[in-house]
């Protein structure tokens, strides 16, 4: 009995056998949560009726921006909505019935970094949230040597501490997506 084809055939079907990473990751978020307002975004405050309140105003990276008569008020972390609300209660000091509307107009406050063995090292800003393997596409795909298979994605918690995911691009190819988790702001993707 010939062994050599079967052995061929063990050395093709190693990579398909191959384990892949068990996690835990993040959930895959199905829909967009609520947009959450960060420094360098760039709103605008309309009061209606009373131009000389309303402005436009870049938010400062220790999360506050100053407004007519209002000074000092922290916006980071917040939806429009809770900053619309806090702006009107704000301005009802000072104009009886003030009516407030609040737009971003522009987000600058996503950023995702990407490093290690990648074409473009670097920070990443985006207008809309990223999966791992569009952040890696920005960043120009993987260099020679990577392992792709050991990727590390770093993130703050809500509680804090550091928060450590392996992922393998492999593995996200091969259908595995849970792996392909969305990332927040600030998440750092290291390729080794």
């Amino acid at each position: 009995m010939n062994l050599r084809p079967i052995a061929l055939l063990a050395l093709l079907a190693a990579p398909a056998c191959r384990s892949t990473l068990t996690g835990p990751w993040p959930p895959i978020e199905a829909a967009v949560q609520e947009y959450r307002i960060g420094p360098g975004d760039l709103i605008r405050v309309a009061v209606f009726g009373n131009n000389d309140l309303s402005s436009r105003v870049t938010v400062r990276p220790d999360g506050r921006m100053t407004l007519p008569l209002l000074g000092e008020v922290s916006v980071t972390g917040k939806t429009v909505n809770d900053v619309t609300r806090e702006i009107t209660e704000g301005y009802r000091r000072f104009v009886q019935d003030a009516r407030v509307a609040v737009v971003i107009e522009e987000v600058h406050s996503y950023r995702v970094f990407v490093l290690g063995k990648v074409t473009r090292p670097g920070e990443f800003e985006a207008r809309t949230p990223l999966t791992i393997t569009q952040a890696m596409a920005l960043a120009g795909g993987t260099t020679r040597g990577a392992n792709v298979d050991a990727i590390v994605v770093l993130r703050r918690g809500a509680n804090g501490r550091d928060e450590r995911y392996e992922v393998s691009l492999t593995d996200i190819l091969d259908g595995h997506t849970q792996q392909n988790f969305t990332l927040r702001t600030g998440d750092t993707i290291m390729v080794p």
